[in-house]
């Protein structure tokens, strides 16, 4: 197999553009500003030492357990790896850390603690006698990996909240469960939260932090009844704009790239609070420059970067937006959803809708006309691109749809 070094046929590099792609990955930016993975680096993790502080203190107190739901986008799963390494790093806690998908199970989510104490979730015959020892067994060698009872015992009975919280009861680690939304049963999430409140009332030192997309706790558990005391709920809100300049300076001194005040300003505005987009706006200025061997990153760069961002973007707002806005015969479609994003609040009514088409496209429109256009936009769910929250009130069905349109049609100046 004939191998091509770009080492050794330099024209390589210039003809697939392989120059610009080893020095962007040569300067590390992209462990920097990461978009498409969650922070890991401490350091990294701007505007949220509140929240930090306090959920290590909550997980540090005898009986309390946390559970932060939110948004998509907002930097959920980043809280939760920082705390989760904070806890590792000082109080020496194990720990376990589970994305969920639709195929998990109560039993999938509890693999890894369990196997930690030498568990075997998949053999269930034989006796109830050598079940009942075979729990009495793996309580003994807690800890102990060396050991294996996996051909001893096979536990009978199904594995349970009560089974598993004798089982675990006195491991000091963290179980992180995240994306726990995308479980297809509630059943399981409600055995999650039945397990939860055992660990507590026994006085547990294993912790568990649930993290998923609600835009209440109580969806994440199913709404179990008994569990609220010992399960510390945290919002995770969005992020203010000055909190969003520092996630880019921060990023500008770490590449030893120049953001200019006016570009800075632009990504966090643009971003809505979602440091989401602040990440996959200022990578893409970020990679632009260091692609041209630029230092620097000014006004006239950014609408690029805007265009290489939309292109990276998630592929569901791509889709949603551009079902949206196609049409043969009008640019209306698209000027509705431009004025939505614009708009200072989440929720906003037709006739400040339609004053805000009226700026933008200069002309006037009627209400009849509006109404008729946004027979296609808006739904009573989450079918459309707008959802009716109540007569002649509409919002986005995805809020992150407002900062996609924006950057989508370059909107810096209005930022």
């Amino acid at each position: 197999m004939l191998i091509l070094m770009s080492s050794d046929y330099p024209i390589l590099d210039n003809f697939f553009g392989l120059d610009a792609e080893e020095a962007i990955v040569e300067s590390g930016v992209r462990e920097i500003f990461t978009p498409h993975q969650p922070i890991s680096d401490s350091d990294l993790l701007l505007g949220r030492q509140k929240e930090v502080k306090k959920l290590v203190q909550t997980l540090n107190t005898p009986g309390q357990h946390v559970l932060l739901f939110g948004e998509r986008g907002v930097g959920k799963s980043s809280l939760a790896n920082i705390v989760a390494e904070f806890l590792r790093l000082l109080i020496k806690r194990k720990i376990f850390v589970k994305r969920c998908d639709r195929e998990d199970t109560f039993e999938s989510i509890l693999v890894g603690p369990l196997a930690w104490v030498g568990g075997d979730l998949k053999l269930k015959t034989v006796s109830e006698e050598s079940a009942a020892k075979a729990l009495l067994d793996l309580k003994m060698v807690k800890g102990d990996k060396s050991k294996s009872y996996t051909g001893t015992y096979e536990v009978n009975s199904p594995v349970t909240p009560s089974t598993v919280a004798e089982i675990i009861h006195d491991i000091e680690g963290l179980l992180v469960v995240d994306e726990v939304d995308a479980l297809a049963n509630l059943n399981e999430q409600r055995k999650l939260a039945e397990l939860i409140k055992l660990l507590s009332d026994a006085g547990s030192k294993f912790k568990i932090m649930i993290v998923g997309i609600a835009e209440t706790g109580s969806e994440l558990t199913a709404a179990h009844p008994s569990v609220q005391r010992c399960l510390k709920e945290t919002k995770v809100r969005r992020m203010t704009e000055s909190e969003l300049k520092q996630v880019v300076m921060k990023g500008s001194a770490k590449t030893g790239l120049a953001f200019t005040p006016k570009v800075t300003a632009s990504i966090a505005s643009l971003s809505a609070g979602y440091p989401h987009f602040t990440h996959l706006i200022a990578l893409k200025c970020a990679e632009m420059a260091i692609a041209d061997g630029r230092k620097d990153i000014r006004d006239a760069n950014l609408n690029d970067a805007l265009e290489l961002a939309v292109e990276d973007a998630e592929g569901t707002l791509k889709h949603d937006y551009d079902q949206a806005t196609r049409s043969t015969g009008s640019d209306m479609y698209k000027n509705i959803v431009i004025a939505a994003a614009m708009m200072k609040s989440e929720e906003f009514s037709s006739a400040t809708l339609r004053q805000e088409v009226q700026r933008i496209t200069g002309k006037p429109i009627s209400q009849g006309s509006m109404n008729n256009f946004l027979k296609r936009l808006v739904s009573d769910d989450s079918a459309s691109i707008l959802r009716r929250m109540s007569k002649g009130i509409y919002r986005f069905s995805d809020p992150r749809m407002a900062s996609f349109a924006r950057m989508a049609n370059a909107l810096v100046d209005e930022a």
